[in-house]
């Protein structure tokens, strides 16, 4: 892997871009050759990066190849550790100018020149290990046979089509029912003003089943067009030239099977290839196109294609260039024409016509049981389903014997009957399929009853059919192992690959709980020995760039299904070395491009988009996380392993993580991991911390989070390299002084502690980037104070790399601080009085590029004057203001002349003379989220008018306590996905505009007035909104 020398260069370019390697280099006379040794080094590196980046995943079934990158990693590793002791020393003797002997009785000269032979025996190895590749790597190949390129050993093509029954394509119905649409000529498409010729794209991680779903549906459409081909590109794709000939030869064999007369066919019914006729020109011999250059290939295929209706699919498409190379012979004659590309990449799918890309999600439970048990019990036939789902109705029916139907809700009594009657009937024996649609629309009905009034054996009736019909996918499954297997297949995240992988497994094995259990317990292990699996995800990460790897790799360092801040994790990327500036863009933007583009390669799934459309959450699919944690161990890039096996770890573990470790007792040995970079600890592991520090002087990234840490040790300033330091909602209350000597640091995080304050060498470490520090006052959030920010430190102004800055108390003295802090995107500001406004507002709205914005008074009756707030600059989008201000007018600056630009409000105990809503409607019509919590206002009706918040994603309405009415006109919120109407107790008329709201994911209606809920069962509101999956009254 080449990612260890990309971190090993990018120290030597720090090492030779400063003033460091000049000046030990003139203080000692026996080092003038340092610098030059260095370069030669990192020469070397350079070119042996580039040559393992051009193998791409080609070693991994070569071991030759194998042996050799890992002897390159080793060395790539040592290199690293030898310029950080390097910068550790330097750095020491600068800020030693006599030149005193270190603590350990050395002197710097012994030091350097110890260095300075580690350096030359460094350069001795890397020529041997060249001379090795030379000798081994290359020579062996040259006696090998070479018709099947490494490549295609390691990924071989799985994803060319094979014919699946339609019964057998469990999980699809929807998506295929779509993708029948979008590829049937002529089929009615919601799309305004788009060409005949469409291009349609299915997008989805590996092993989501897209080539599977697109066999199915192809198979049983081509016939309905003149001309079509399969052509499957995978990453061995091989050039324009290679493509235009195998498109030229499936397109004209498909021509001739569709046009062939009973001459052209043999006995067994198959098509014997014949010759070629290219429009009025002579017939043109199959032999011939392989003859063929770029050009003529074109020509022919738009000869070919011309004037008929065709359907191209371009299977496994990771370039777009692909696309682009070949896209000019597939001329719009207005045939209704498709081409077809499956893909797991954003970008490559965007090629497809507006309205034309699909995106498959990963299986809900209930397929993904279906589909498991058909692979796991292959021999239970369908009869089974049609006898066990009897016994289940027949049970209901006898459960309801001693209730009087007629008295009970008609939709139940009319449920109750159509049960049976579906599972008597005789077409039911011979379609399971019908048995889950059953099951889907019971469970759907039975949902949208109100039931509160009847007596409660109506609802347990009610309860026993859902319970019935939501176990049906596992009807063939024995009752001793649905638990169990219900467990596995929830391991598997809904990806079909793995499902279909374990469910095949565990044919072969028996069927009794324990063996099944063990499955479960060792399901990474097996799934990453399954060629087609290993297989499949590889090719996504050895796709990835290689700066993007180490990026994928660390995120298999946090737990199973966790929920990625990107914040968090653009800070840790960058504080790791992983990310560089590139050109006018911070390290943190280009770290953030990075995130955008591994979810776009679908290798970490989308959680949650910001107010402006960004990421704002992620995560990572479990099978991808081992897929990772299996790279990671074997290029000893980090671990996860448990307390047992950290005991016996090797030393030069570089990376340890351990979340979800098991609590054990605390024991007198210490832990000593001299070349540990990153340390993530939970509760497991807290009180080995001091240990592990005092053996770790390279540690970059010191992450604690969440767990019971409660001090520092003063040791921790003289972990020079260190650069990030996370103890948020820990329980320590100070940090030491010697944190003044952290000259690297970029991010200290203790937001939600007891610290009251920092300490006073904080202004000292010129290199912070973030800096975000407040005490949890009240756990609880009841308290209008519930965090307090840390007093600014003197100096503050001194940091002037800081962009994030939370929590800091307004003083006299603040403003002027912030005056010099031009690079800041994100500041939060407490305890706010009126004294502070003029001069604090003023100071604000000169801040270049400030985009986030958090303003809270000392208390909640403070009264807040924002007429001074008049931003120059339009990348403020977020502002969220705590306090008593007055906005009883519309003619205030921040919302007249900004709020076109905010997407993001937040308003707390703030004081309106009109309607909020209203009021805001006009002035922040882009937003699209809004919080308004304990507003006040003499109007007890808020009013949603049409067209009002034609953006708006998410609503709360919160401890609003005079509200009575809420009224939603049609036309607003036409967007809206989140709506929480939280503690106001007043209201309790349902506001019959809800109906409207098409787009609504969730909704709360939560702390209302005790005749809300009655009132809404009498409107039957239920059976209106069953659109929306989440909906809490």
């Amino acid at each position: 892997m080449a990612e260890a020398a990309l971190l090993a260069l990018s120290k030597i370019g720090f090492y030779l871009a400063g003033e460091a390697a000049t000046f030990i280099a003139t203080k000692f006379s026996d080092l003038i050759e340092l610098p030059n040794t260095v370069q030669r080094i990192r020469r070397e590196l350079l070119m042996m990066n580039i040559f393992i980046r051009k193998t791409g995943a080609s070693y991994l079934s070569d071991e030759l190849l194998k042996a050799w990158i890992t002897e390159v990693r080793m060395l790539a590793y040592r290199v690293e550790d030898i310029m950080d002791n390097f910068s550790y020393h330097s750095l020491q003797f600068k800020q030693d100018p006599k030149g005193k002997k270190l603590a350990n009785g050395l002197s710097y000269g012994f030091v350097f020149s110890g260095i300075a032979g580690d350096l030359a025996q460094i350069e001795k190895e890397i020529e041997h290990v060249s001379k090795l590749k030379n000798m081994w790597v290359n020579s062996v190949h040259e006696l090998l046979p070479s018709q099947v390129t490494s490549a295609e050993q390691q990924f071989p093509r799985y994803s060319s089509p094979q014919l699946i029954k339609d019964e057998n394509l469990v999980g699809f119905k929807e998506d295929r029912e779509l993708l029948q649409k979008l590829l049937t000529p002529n089929a009615p498409v919601h799309v305004a003003n788009i060409p005949a010729l469409k291009v349609v794209s299915l997008l989805g991680m590996g092993g989501m089943g897209k080539t599977t779903l697109l066999t199915s549906v192809y198979e049983q459409l081509k016939d309905l067009f003149d001309n079509h081909a399969w052509l499957t590109i995978s990453q061995t794709y091989r050039g324009v030239d290679a493509l235009l000939k195998e498109l030229l030869n499936n397109v004209s064999a498909s021509e001739h099977t569709v046009t062939a007369d009973a001459n052209n066919v043999d006995q067994k019914g198959v098509t014997v290839p014949v010759d070629i006729e290219i429009g009025d020109k002579k017939r043109l011999k199959l032999d011939d196109i392989n003859k063929m250059d770029a050009l003529e290939l074109k020509r022919n295929l738009k000869m070919v294609l011309k004037h008929k209706k065709y359907i191209v699919v371009l299977d496994d498409v990771w370039d777009r260039r692909v696309y682009d190379g070949i896209s000019d012979v597939f001329e719009d004659s207005g045939k209704e024409s498709r081409i077809v590309i499956t893909t797991r990449k954003h970008d490559v799918a965007a090629l497809a016509t507006p309205g034309y890309l699909l995106k498959l999600n990963p299986l809900d439970i209930k397929d993904a049981l279906q589909l498991f048990c058909t692979k796991a019990f292959p021999n239970k036939n369908h009869f089974d389903w049609t006898s066990e789902l009897l016994e289940h109705a027949n049970d209901i029916i006898k459960r309801s014997e001693g209730l009087p139907l007629e008295k009970c809700p008609h939709e139940l009594q009319e449920l109750a009957t159509h049960i049976v009657t579906r599972c008597e009937g005789s077409t039911l024996v011979m379609c399971p399929s019908e048995l889950q649609e059953l099951a889907t629309d019971t469970v759907k009905k039975i949902k949208s009853l109100s039931l509160s009034m009847y007596p409660s054996e109506l609802q347990d009736l009610a309860t026993v059919i859902v319970k019935r019909c939501e176990d049906l996918p596992l009807v063939k499954c024995p009752s001793e192992l649905q638990e169990i297997a219900t467990d596995i297949v929830k391991k598997c995240r809904g990806l079909p690959l793995a499902i279909v992988s374990v469910g095949s497994l565990l044919s072969s094995r028996k069927q009794i709980e324990p063996v099944w259990r063990q499955m479960y317990n060792e399901l990474p292990c097996e799934l990453e020995k399954d060629d087609q699996v290993r297989g499949i995800l590889n090719l996504s990460y050895y796709d990835l760039p290689s700066d993007l790897r180490n990026c994928f790799l660390y995120c298999s360092l946090f737990p199973e299904d966790y929920h990625f801040s990107k914040e968090d994790l653009v800070r840790l990327w960058v504080a790791e070395g992983f990310v560089e500036r590139k050109g006018d863009s911070t390290p943190e933007e280009v770290a953030e491009g990075y995130l955008t583009e591994l979810i776009h390669r679908n290798m970490l799934q989308l959680v949650e988009n910001d107010e402006l459309g960004r990421v704002n959450t992620c995560k990572m699919h479990d099978i991808l996380r081992e897929l990772a944690l299996s790279i990671s161990k074997a290029e000893m890039f980090g671990t996860v392993n448990d307390f047992g096996a950290m005991v016996q770890m090797d030393t030069g573990v570089r990376r340890i993580s351990s979340y979800g470790w098991k609590k054990m007792k605390k024991n007198k040995s210490n832990m000593k991991f001299p070349h540990l970079r990153t340390l993530m600890a939970s509760d497991t592991i807290v009180d080995y911390v001091p240990s592990i520090l005092s053996e770790s002087k390279y540690l970059t990234v010191l992450e604690l989070q969440n767990s019971d840490f409660q001090e520092l040790p003063a040791s921790i300033g003289n972990l020079f390299n260190l650069k990030y330091i996370g103890l948020r909602n820990t329980r320590i209350t100070s940090l030491p002084n010697s944190i003044k000597n952290l000259s690297n640091l970029q991010t200290l995080d203790v937001k939600s502690t007891s610290i009251k304050a920092l300490p006073p060498g904080i202004a000292n470490l010129t290199k912070l980037r973030h800096l975000i520090a407040d005490k949890l006052a009240d756990e609880n959030q009841s308290e209008f104070r519930y965090f307090v920010g840390v007093e600014a430190p003197e100096g503050l102004s001194n940091l002037e790399d800081l962009q994030t800055l939370q929590t800091v108390q307004a003083s006299k003295d603040l403003t002027k601080q912030l005056d010099k802090l031009l690079q800041l995107r994100s500041l939060w500001i407490d305890n706010i009085t009126a004294s502070h406004c003029g001069e604090l507002f003023a100071t604000l709205s000169t801040m270049p590029l400030l985009s986030s914005l958090l303003l809270s008074a000392g208390d909640e009756n403070e009264t807040l004057s924002l007429k001074d707030f008049n931003p120059i600059c339009t990348k403020l989008h977020k502002l969220i203001v705590r306090g008593c201000w007055a906005l009883g007018t519309k003619h205030c600056l921040i919302l007249q002349n900004h709020g076109k630009y905010l997407k993001y409000l937040a308003l707390s105990r703030c004081h309106f003379v009109e309607d909020p809503l209203v009021v805001l409607a006009s002035c922040v019509p882009n937003l699209t989220y809004l919080r308004l919590n304990n507003i006040h206002s003499p109007h007890t009706t808020l009013v949603l008018s049409a067209g009002s918040f034609p953006h708006l994603n998410t609503l709360v309405l919160m401890d609003m306590n005079d509200v009575s009415l809420l009224t939603i006109t049609d036309g607003a919120l036409p967007g809206i996905e989140c709506l929480y109407i939280t503690s106001l107790p007043q209201l309790q008329t349902v506001p019959q505009g809800l109906r409207s709201l098409g787009s609504l994911k969730k909704l709360w209606l939560l702390g209302l007035h005790r005749n809300f809920k009655a009132q809404w069962d009498i409107d039957g509101m239920q059976k209106y909104l069953q659109h929306v999956p989440e909906i809490r009254v």
